[in-house]
């Protein structure tokens, strides 16, 4: 994808923050003096702190939250709350967001001190002088350090969570390989969210690394359902990749070739709102679009090879939707016969096997593949 941050393959050895905090999560089933999340992605850090809050809760602590970032921070509130038992409950969780601000050496608000109370309270818990949890959220923190080293050595967890990969690894280009794009399409079938990996691949491509926002553009999908997706991302003039997809199953060569050339020049609006062009999401999307509709044209071809309407074929194939899309589905369908959508899927199968391994793929394939079709409806 463009803009990748790094290669997928540069830092193999580093576990998912999913798994990570998976691990976490199976860990709080019993009580956890000292956790440490580090790592660039806050979004998977918010989530940790969440999972520890939730169990501190069910367990009735006190909760003390400070953040080395915030303006009225209060280094002398957070030694109290340190040194101190809790007052209005049997324990004490002490949650410390943007830790790194305070703890690592040469940062503008480093205090010695600090650490060595922090350190103390990971002790005190430890041998049960005090009960409850302490929580070090950091986006910048060596694995030497004196307090990750603390929280291993209390028997406690330290969970990286780092930025996903935005590139697919170096082997398999296929840009629905790249992490970001398998944790967009996956955390979508987790929730019963209706989007594909190729639909994924141009949504990564659009929000850049920006979990947050993909969880928040998630979220507007479930509540518009499947037509949703063409609305989270604006487009050219030249039409979203699924009307472009339409527009070539129809046999319209001659609309779909110029609507191609202009998505291609003028791709999509980021969220920093400049248009910007990611070749290798545009294909994805095109081409998985593509062969997921021939497929469903193809599975249902055969229905109406044995004599059934198009609308009896479409639902005998498994084929959904609002009555609207169905309807042009059929009217789509009606229109060729079975070897023909065989053909095209074969077509469009090819173009989806050369993008996946690498090959270059452009506008002039799908303008090729617009003109063959175009040929064949008649």
């Amino acid at each position: 994808m463009a803009k990748a941050r790094k290669s997928a393959g540069s830092k193999a050895k580093d576990p998912h923050p999913e798994q990570a905090l998976a691990e976490l999560e199976r860990r709080l089933a019993d009580p956890l003096f000292a956790v440490c999340l580090k790592g660039e992605e806050r979004y998977f850090r918010d989530r940790g702190i969440r999972l520890v809050l939730d169990k501190a809760k069910e367990r009735g602590d006190e909760i003390c939250r400070h953040d080395g970032s915030d303006p009225e921070f209060s280094q002398a509130t957070l030694l109290d709350d340190l040194t101190s038992g809790a007052l209005f409950a049997g324990a004490r969780t002490v949650v410390v967001e943007n830790a790194d601000k305070l703890i690592k050496k040469g940062a503008r608000s480093f205090s010695q001190g600090l650490v060595d109370a922090l350190k103390g309270r990971i002790a005190a818990l430890t041998s049960g002088q005090v009960e409850g949890c302490l929580i070090l959220s950091a986006s910048n923190l060596r694995a030497d350090h004196v307090l990750v080293k603390a929280t291993q050595a209390s028997d406690g967890a330290v969970v990286g969570c780092r930025r996903l990969y935005d590139s697919p690894p170096p082997w398999d280009p296929d840009p629905r390989k790249a992490e970001l794009v398998q944790w967009t399409a996956d955390r979508a079938r987790r929730d019963k969210i209706p989007l594909g990996v190729e639909e994924a691949v141009y949504l990564a491509a659009a929000l850049g690394n920006d979990l947050a926002g993909i969880a928040g553009k998630l979220e507007q999908l479930r509540e518009r359902g499947s037509e949703g997706i063409v609305e989270l991302v604006s487009w050219e003039s030249g039409g979203s990749p699924w009307d472009l997809a339409d527009k070539l199953m129809d046999g319209d060569g001659a609309r779909a070739s110029v609507g191609v050339e202009a998505l291609f020049a003028g791709g999509f609006q980021g969220k920093d709102g400049k248009r910007t062009v990611d070749r290798s999401a545009l294909v994805a999307l095109m081409t998985g679009t593509l062969t997921k509709g021939l497929m469903e044209l193809t599975r249902a071809g055969r229905y109406v090879a044995q004599g059934q309407t198009a609308q009896a074929a479409l639902a005998a194939a498994g084929v959904r939707g609002a009555p609207a899309t169905v309807k042009r589905k059929a009217q789509r369908l009606a229109s060729r016969s079975p070897d023909q959508w065989q053909g095209m899927l074969e077509d469009a199968e090819e173009l989806e096997r050369r993008s996946r391994s690498g090959a270059r793929v452009d506008v002039n394939d799908f303008a090729l593949v617009g003109l063959r079709w175009a040929r064949r409806r008649s």
